[in-house]
């Protein structure tokens, strides 16, 4: 599903698709992990690299990065507090500004039959705009269809 929404939302024509570890070698890691590894890596439709590090979420390694749901908002809090520190030192740069969750108004839940956006309880009206602009581009390239069309292949 996170390919498919580099693929249609974000304009990505083949999405890397990396299985956040503690290491890169294919056995580390949970039972969880571990079973979610040869399942992306036997799975033909999406362009899986294998296991990436905490180190390499920031550095481009991969544009879809897998993991389970604490993880995930841990570690788009912890980019949000990058964008906030870069904002107090006056920093103006487009690599922070990708982090600021106003600009890109929320996260889409996936695997539901219509677009839902998770914003921020914090979130101010560029936000919720930008949430309505993403449900909005959600409907128009037919993504929730094309995502329930790829379980059927």
């Amino acid at each position: 599903m996170g390919s498919l929404y580099a693929r249609h939302i974000l304009g990505i024509d083949q999405p890397r698709v990396g299985l956040l570890n503690i290491g890169e070698e294919e056995g580390k890691g949970n039972i969880l992990i571990q079973a979610a590894y040869p399942l992306l890596k036997e799975n033909s439709q999406i362009n899986f690299i294998g296991n990436i590090e905490g180190r390499d979420l920031l550095l481009d390694k991969a544009d879809v990065m897998v993991c389970e749901g604490y993880t995930g908002n841990v570690i788009l809090k912890m980019a949000e507090s990058l964008f906030g520190i870069a904002q107090e030192k006056q920093i103006n740069d487009a690599y922070f500004d990708r982090f600021d969750f106003e600009l890109y108004g929320g996260t889409p839940l996936l695997g539901v039959t219509k677009p839902v956006i998770i914003g921020h309880g914090i979130s101010h009206g560029r936000a919720f705009l930008n949430m309505i602009v993403l449900a909005q581009k959600m409907i128009e390239s037919n993504l929730l269809e094309k995502m329930k069309e790829s379980f059927l292949s």
